[in-house]
């Protein structure tokens, strides 16, 4: 007897094939030619991006659009990360020896504020970050023997060193590379990452109480001078860690590892397509899957399955990269914007 119900599930099943999510990138028109290397999505509408030559960029559309902003000083500041609160207000971090590291907040259309200015000369700030309006980090090259961390609890307006009491000692030389704005990254409940490198060391400083106590875990990626973490991204506790030796433009290194514990423990990934060293990297989460990317001077790859497969998007020079839900951008040398979208 022929059953009544083999036609009706056979065009259920047929209903509920779902077409792939693949990541679809788009070249944007951009107002600068200067290296842009930090990226900050406030919402779908809203991103800041600065870079160099004291240059910022800031989109209210989507990236249908962008405005162009320099600090009125000229063009010597390196605005190496931003954290934007809305589309009117923003962190810029400059990066450089001494006072040429600094933390300033924009208030669109030409208000500024200088809220810090490094006063040691071994002093360089790497990157920073953000737990919410109020509460943020920064992290700079190790000094005095231990991670330079700063906290502040007032929106930016001022920062103070963190407390070394509970924290690790640091490794000669061992501090992050200002490459993509990444080096750190703050979670849900005071969890926050910092990737660190150079001078043989590469590890991570972990936290769980907004800067309170640090923790340290070792890293699988490669050591050396001028090589280690990069960038650190989660999404939950599902984090992946980008870097590389910098020296090594044209071969494989171990140069991407996974987290699927809140960076407890860490699992170098497949060998991606693209050689050399990795300086950005951005994790998202899409209909339940996970989706992982890294980008350098040789190009930009992508992973939706933890690391054990990989695709390259693009082979030219990006720095930096940042993901919010089915939606990002990267961004690199002549200031390029190319926008990252996930779609079935």
């Amino acid at each position: 007897m022929k059953s009544p119900f083999i036609v009706p599930l056979f065009l259920t099943m047929i209903g509920c094939t779902q077409k792939p999510i693949q990541p679809q990138i788009e070249p944007l028109d951009s107002p600068t030619s200067s290296l842009l290397q930090a990226i900050s999505i406030v919402n779908e509408n809203t991103t800041w991006i600065s870079g160099h030559d004291a240059t910022f960029v800031l989109t209210k559309d989507g990236g249908e659009s962008w405005e162009l902003f320099n600090h009125p000083t000229g063009d010597s500041l390196q605005f190496r990360d931003v954290h934007g609160f809305n589309n009117e207000k923003a962190v810029l971090m400059t990066a450089g020896s001494g006072p040429l590291s600094r933390i300033l907040t924009f208030t669109a259309p030409d208000q500024w504020e200088e809220n810090f200015v490094m006063q040691d000369s071994l002093g360089f700030l790497d990157c920073i970050d953000f737990w919410d309006d109020q509460r943020g980090i920064a992290y700079g090259d190790a000094i005095d023997n231990y991670p330079y961390i700063l906290l502040t609890y007032d929106g930016g307006k001022s920062w103070n060193r963190a407390d070394s009491t509970n924290m690790p000692k640091t490794g000669k030389g061992e501090g992050g590379f200002a490459a993509s704005g990444t080096c750190v990254t703050t979670g849900e409940n005071g969890k926050a990452w910092i990737a660190t490198g150079a001078g043989g060391n590469c590890r991570f400083l972990i936290t769980g109480d907004y800067g309170q106590s640090w923790k340290e875990i070792n890293s699988p990626l490669i050591s050396g001078d001028a090589a280690g973490n990069t960038s650190v991204s989660f999404v939950g506790d599902i984090g992946v860690v980008t870097g590389g030796d910098l020296m090594i433009a044209d071969d494989y290194t171990e140069n991407c590892a996974f987290s699927e514990d809140s960076g407890a423990t860490w699992n170098l990934s497949n060998q991606p397509q693209t050689r050399g060293a990795f300086y950005g990297s951005a994790i998202t989460k899409m209909d339940g899957q996970i989706f992982a990317f890294a980008c350098g001077p040789k190009g930009l790859d992508y992973t939706s399955d933890i690391g054990q497969t990989w695709n390259t998007l693009d082979t030219l020079n990006y720095w930096a990269l940042s993901m919010k839900g089915s939606f990002g951008f990267a961004t690199g040398t002549e200031g390029k914007i190319l926008r990252i979208s996930l779609q079935p």
